[in-house]
């Protein structure tokens, strides 16, 4: 038993130091080794590693982590007030920076909540109302806003505290009842100002169909009548034709039906004419051949 007893002292001793002095770095965390509160190691990769069994490991997530602002109100360059909640996705730069300068996440929160909100009432009062909302999407200029605010942002968190603004933007907007009132009036102007510009594109759209079509209604009209007229016209000549045939064949016989055509013209049953028996209309009638040789 005296012989057991310290190779037993010395394992429990080897497992209590080797239990302090191995630990593991997850994916997605870096961690910073400290001795007497001083870094002095940072291991971004994850695996397995050694320590001192005095010195102390501080993990902090590596991923992108979000963070919603405090609300609060803010003045546009109109005057008009606003009220927003602001987000803010960020992640770690420089993990020992960030351990110097902040130490903790919960301090970083605070931190970027004040830097991002005092910087985003400044850029927001050189916009109107009309730039945070409106329904023309090309009039608003939030993404621009964002823009601004992130580069902002990241030039002082970057080099004070080792922190990159991935992300900023707005979750909430709330407008007080006088904004939300001119906002509708705008707004309620601009839709009538669209119905109005609509209307007239739709009328002057009409007016150019409807004289479109009024101008093929004629140009189809006078085709037909003038297709019409040639086909009049060729029958006219055709019947001259066969007039001239039958006159080259008989003159006498065409005269006659002639005359008989003139007679039905002229000539009912309660048509009553007094003519000289001389007249050229009655050559037929008075002819010894029609009247069996009398006058």
């Amino acid at each position: 038993m005296k012989k057991i007893f310290p190779i037993l002292l010395l394992i429990i001793v080897v497992c209590i130091v080797s239990y302090n002095s191995l630990f593991t770095v997850k994916q997605g965390t870096n961690v910073i080794i400290t001795q007497w509160g001083r870094p002095i190691k940072t291991i971004e990769e994850a695996g397995l590693y050694t320590k001192m069994p005095w010195q102390k490991i501080n993990t902090f997530d590596s991923k992108i982590n979000c963070y919603e602002a405090q609300t609060l109100q803010l003045l546009l360059k109109d005057k008009n007030p606003v009220i927003v909640t602001c987000y803010i996705a960020w992640k770690l730069d420089n993990s020992e920076l960030f351990f110097q300068s902040l130490n903790n996440v919960e301090n970083a929160k605070l931190k970027l909540g004040d830097m991002v909100n005092s910087q985003l009432g400044i850029i927001v009062s050189d916009y109107e109302i009309d730039k945070i909302i409106n329904t023309v999407p090309e009039n608003v200029k939030l993404t621009e806003i964002y823009e601004r605010l992130k580069n902002e942002a990241n030039t002082r968190t970057m080099s004070k505290y080792g922190i990159e603004i991935v992300q900023v933007g707005l979750k909430r907007i709330i407008y007080p009842s006088v904004v939300s009132n001119a906002v509708y009036q705008r707004m309620k102007a601009e839709r009538t100002k669209e119905a109005v510009k609509y209307t007239a594109e739709g009328e002057e759209e009409a007016t150019k169909i409807r004289a479109t079509t009024d101008r093929e209604v004629k140009e189809l009209l006078a085709k037909a009548y003038k297709e019409s007229e040639e086909i009049k016209g060729e029958g006219d000549k055709e019947a001259l034709r066969i007039y001239a045939e039958a006159y080259s064949e008989d003159p006498e016989f065409f005269k006659f039906v002639k005359s008989l055509q003139v007679y039905s013209q002229i000539m009912d049953k309660n048509t009553t004419l007094v003519l000289s028996t001389d007249s050229e209309l009655f050559e037929y009638l008075n002819s010894k051949e029609l009247t069996g040789g009398k006058k």
